[in-house]
């Protein structure tokens, strides 16, 4: 396992249609609270929780159960978080893990723990960097966080800037 996702995390790489590719870069854990917080959609044909279902039955995404109750609650309790939120933050505690979050409150948590921290816009410019998807498909990306998601403007930009500069670069190597 290298990287723990949270529920919004999770939805917001599906809807840009993104988390499949990053599943096939990196062993992804989520626990079981965003399992079945994602799998709620289902009802509602959500492609995020159709997406995370199949990604789960192929083992290209691992469930995890937070052994740590009293961190679960504390996380809770300091931070405001849901379960979701609070059981991500919680298994990267215990397994040492890099922990994906766009959720600012868990962000917070995160830093305060000193664990290793991305965002949905960081997933989006790395899969690009290493190739794996295009410079279409990385804008486009972007413009779909921006819309679905909660992002200060300035860092969907810079992440875009990122992805014509290194563009212009490798179109001029």
């Amino acid at each position: 396992m290298n990287i723990v996702l949270d529920s919004c995390s999770v939805i917001l790489l599906a809807k840009a249609s993104v988390l499949e590719e990053f599943s096939s870069q990196h062993s992804l854990a989520i626990t079981k609270y965003v399992y079945y917080e994602v799998i709620k959609g289902k009802e509602k044909k959500f492609l995020d929780a159709l997406l995370i279902e199949r990604l789960y039955k192929e083992k290209k995404v691992i469930k995890a159960d937070v052994k740590n109750e009293n961190l679960l609650n504390k996380l809770k309790k300091d931070f405001g978080l849901g379960d979701g939120e609070a059981s991500s933050i919680a298994l990267a505690i215990e397994t040492n893990q890099s922990l994906l979050t766009d959720n600012k409150q868990g962000r917070k948590a995160a830093k305060i723990y000193g664990l290793k921290l991305l965002g949905s816009p960081e997933v989006v410019v790395s899969l690009f960097k290493i190739k794996k998807i295009n410079k279409n498909k990385a804008i486009s990306a972007l413009k779909s966080l921006r819309n679905f998601g909660w992002f200060n403007e300035h860092i969907i930009e810079e992440a875009l800037e990122e992805i014509k500069n290194d563009w212009k670069k490798i179109f001029r190597g």
